[in-house]
């Protein structure tokens, strides 16, 4: 008898409530439809072709991947009398976080009362009601609420969940849900794509035997005239249902001002949508009429942005961090220096010099992982490591690594970094192990690889080895020397010349320079 009571009381309930039956239409009448119907002044005036734009905190119920496109910490809410006792209600609040994730939380509410409850009695022998009397009234209450996150996984690809409570109560019979929404949004410019499902997930609890169908969502968003105008077109289908269709667009008039229209449930269409936006700084208003078989529905909402934005917030944490890091690379501390590195890139994993910087420094530390202290040699290691993690001047970073090589010929693991170093900075010979006497240093081996070459007639390997020593030593008279004996065995005399003088000036007793000179009088 409570069971025949109920179904009557229901049926009573669908035909009444006309508001309900609309939204339900949006979904083929499937369970959880007014999750279908959507939110947003600002959306719903675009007849719900939403998916591929959500950019604001309304994205927990349409696209959770759009809350990564947040700057601010931001609340939305709207209030919508569908018809008389039928009331939809939602709320949002939106927290971008310093890692780049945003988080949501929102509640979405269809609620209907007012509506007569009919007893009805059997004759046990006939099964024929025999009476039918009034019971009081009853009412209709749908809630949903969710908890969503929103990441930008690349710089154009962002990725978002939700995860919803759904709770439906009608007279005495209730049921729950606990749902899982994946959604997506690909930037190519002005277009953007999105992707999604809806209900991927859901257990039920409570009397009914109800399943939330699975949805599948594809919106298509481009920006035109300056980004003034916005087209949106929404594909939704269920999986046990038909195709659903929207289709709206915005245009700002002003900076403050948009019009906007819609259509939705195309190709029949359900419901015609127009409406308007008005930005006051952090805080707007959007309405949105929407005109269709039973009549016209308005639909108001209001939206707060406040706090630092995430770009302002990241840039801050990024230049501290940065120069923390910079600071510790200074006294050498390399593991610090890397904590402080990928705390910038947390602030803004789309740095791409951070994430340059990073990957230098790991380099780095895998083969040098301090160089602290006031000796020579570790002052030049530290100086060579910034400038090479710093990545503008590669030659400065060889040529300071060499000197501390030179200072310490002993250290494999510094020759190992510098390897490394002058591969990247494209020098043409490598530094290798020195092959001479314990006391031999870097300079000498290069003095002596230059000598050779000139007796080897490799008159270029020559120069280019003097060279090197003259990068650390500007006024290495040998390297010079050998520089310019080489230049005179290539016919380049005049270079040769300039060499020699330049040796001369600084070591005028050089006797040998000086016989070279003067036998090319």
């Amino acid at each position: 008898m409570d069971r025949l009571r109920n179904s009557i009381a229901a049926s009573l309930f669908i035909v009444a409530a006309a508001g309900v039956a609309r939204v339900a239409a949006q979904s083929n009448g499937q369970p959880g439809a007014f999750l279908f119907y959507g939110v947003g002044g600002r959306a719903l005036a675009m007849g719900g072709a939403y998916y591929a734009i959500s950019d604001d905190a309304t994205a927990a119920y349409w696209n959770p991947a759009g809350l990564a496109n947040l700057q601010r910490k931001e609340l939305s809410t709207m209030q919508a009398t569908l018809f008389a006792q039928t009331k939809l209600t939602y709320f949002s609040y939106a927290h971008p976080l310093k890692g780049g994730s945003t988080f949501a939380l929102s509640m979405t509410q269809l609620a209907s009362a007012g509506f007569e409850q009919v007893d009805v009695a059997f004759n046990p022998a006939t099964q024929e009601p025999s009476a039918i009397t009034t019971g009081g009234s009853f009412s209709d209450q749908q809630q949903a609420l969710g908890i969503s996150w929103g990441k930008n996984v690349t710089e154009t690809v962002a990725f978002g969940a939700s995860i919803k409570q759904v709770t439906r109560k009608l007279g005495g019979s209730s049921d729950n849900f606990k749902t899982l929404d994946l959604g997506t949004l690909k930037s190519m410019g002005p277009y953007r794509l999105g992707l999604g499902l809806q209900n991927a997930f859901s257990q039920r609890t409570g009397d009914t035997d109800d399943k939330l169908p699975v949805v599948l969502k594809v919106g298509n968003s481009v920006r035109l005239f300056k980004e003034r105008l916005t087209l949106g077109l929404d594909v939704n289908k269920p999986l046990t249902g038909s195709m659903d269709l929207r289709f709206g667009g915005e245009y700002w008039i002003a900076r403050w001002f948009a019009f906007r229209f819609g259509l939705m449930g195309l190709p029949g269409i359900q419901e015609t949508d127009f409406g308007f936006g008005l930005n006051f700084r952090s805080f707007g208003i959007d309405v949105a009429q929407g005109i269709h078989d039973l009549g016209s529905s308005t639909r108001i909402s209001f939206n707060l942005k406040f706090g630092q934005s995430k770009g302002d917030r990241s840039s801050v944490q990024v230049k501290g961090a940065l120069k923390q890091g910079f600071d510790a690379f200074q006294e050498g501390n390399f593991a610090l220096a890397a904590q402080k590195f990928n705390q910038a890139l947390d602030a803004q994993p789309n740095n791409k010099q951070v994430q340059a910087m990073v990957a230098r420094l790991l380099t780095v530390t895998s083969f040098v992982s301090s160089a602290m202290g006031g000796e020579e040699s570790q002052t030049f290691v530290r100086k060579g490591v910034i400038s090479y993690v710093d990545g503008r001047d590669l030659r400065g970073a060889v040529n300071a690594l060499r000197y501390a090589y030179n200072k310490n010929p002993k250290d494999e693991k510094l020759l190992g970094l510098l390897n490394m170093v002058e591969k990247e900075a494209g020098v043409a010979e490598m530094t290798r192990r020195l092959d001479g006497p314990e006391q031999f240093t870097w300079v000498d081996q290069k003095i002596y690889d230059a000598r050779q070459s000139v007796y080897d007639g490799k008159y270029d390997a020559a120069v280019r080895r003097a060279q090197d020593v003259l990068d650390l030593e500007p006024n290495n008279v040998i390297a010079l020397e050998i520089m310019g004996s080489a230049f005179y065995m290539m016919e380049q005399k005049d270079k040769a010349v300039a060499v020699w003088k330049r040796a001369l000036e600084i070591d005028p007793t050089n006797r040998a320079i000086r016989e070279f000179l003067d036998t090319m009088k």
